[in-house]
């Protein structure tokens, strides 16, 4: 049995199983026996299973993010075009003002 595995690894490999790799497989890569992993899923599991469930909700969060600020700037390119086409007819309202002809064109 190989002694040298760390944390990262248990809980990766764990997730690797959640995920539906081939247990043997994960046996023969860690160089462990059944048992071992079976402890390592009883002590480990949930802290596993945990993650796997954040990196998700991170994702989500990360899409949900993006799409806000595509509207967000969506929103602000059409309130800058509005912006600008109302002060082009406030510079034209005051010309016409000081020339004492307020209707409009």
């Amino acid at each position: 049995m190989k002694s040298n595995n760390t944390p990262a690894k248990i809980i990766e490999s764990i997730q690797e199983f959640y995920n539906g790799r081939d247990p043997e497989e994960i046996y023969n890569a860690l160089e462990i026996d059944k048992n071992c992993f079976d402890n390592w899923i009883r002590d480990f599991g949930s802290i596993a299973n945990e993650l796997l469930e954040l990196r998700d909700e991170n994702d989500n969060l990360r899409t949900m993010f993006t799409n806000l600020s595509l509207v967000n700037q969506s929103l602000r390119n059409s309130l800058d075009s509005l912006t600008r086409t109302d002060s082009k007819i406030f510079e034209l309202l005051l010309k016409k003002r000081g020339t004492g002809n307020l209707s409009f064109p």
